[in-house]
């Protein structure tokens, strides 16, 4: 019997190519909404999310990344140095998700991902590409600058969020294969 849901957890994959065309606003939207239906640990909702389509944003962040990484990663150093680093694929839009502590006993980043995953697969579903990026991370992280400071301003993070995660998404510039399940690390215990 055909699952749609199933369909997509099947079928999604890491999008590492994008095409030029902006995501609709409808698109957008509807991800929106089914990033604000993800599940949280006593309905807290500790997250708070920001649709960017700014493109001169979006390069802003990768800058701040870049220089932070190149700092620390040395292949991320020599690929800045000739260009050809882009730790975001030209993706069109990226959703940044910001979650502040709830002194709970379940930290917002396992409810974060709740939400990231809604984001990838309700995208998948609407036949976009995403790519789960840690990478934005770094822009944030950089304690010789405040440029953690001036994007979270940017981006209107309430006080005591801090960035987590980003979506990457837009149209895929091809076919990309979903990772192979490992049903070796599951079990059954009856």
């Amino acid at each position: 019997m055909p699952n749609e849901i199933l369909d997509a957890i099947a079928t999604r994959y890491s999008c590492r190519t994008f095409t030029d065309e902006p995501v609709s606003r409808a698109d957008l939207e509807m991800l929106a909404l089914a990033a604000a239906q993800a599940p949280s640990a006593r309905h807290n909702a500790p997250w708070f999310v920001a649709i960017v389509t700014n493109r001169q944003l979006i390069d802003d962040i990768h800058r701040c990344a870049v220089a932070l990484l190149r700092r620390h990663d040395r292949e991320i150093h020599k690929d800045a140095k000739t260009g050809s680093v882009d730790l975001f694929f030209h993706a069109p839009a990226m959703i940044v998700v910001a979650t502040r502590n709830t002194h709970d006993f379940t930290p917002a980043e396992l409810d974060a991902g709740l939400l990231v995953e809604n984001i990838a697969l309700a995208a998948t579903g609407l036949g976009l590409g995403t790519c789960i990026c840690g990478s934005a991370t770094q822009a944030f992280r950089d304690r010789h600058t405040d440029d953690g400071e001036r994007l979270s301003r940017a981006l209107g993070f309430p006080w005591g969020y801090e960035m987590t995660v980003a979506v990457l998404v837009g149209h895929p510039a091809g076919t990309g294969t979903p990772h192979a399940p490992d049903l070796s690390k599951i079990c059954y215990i009856e």
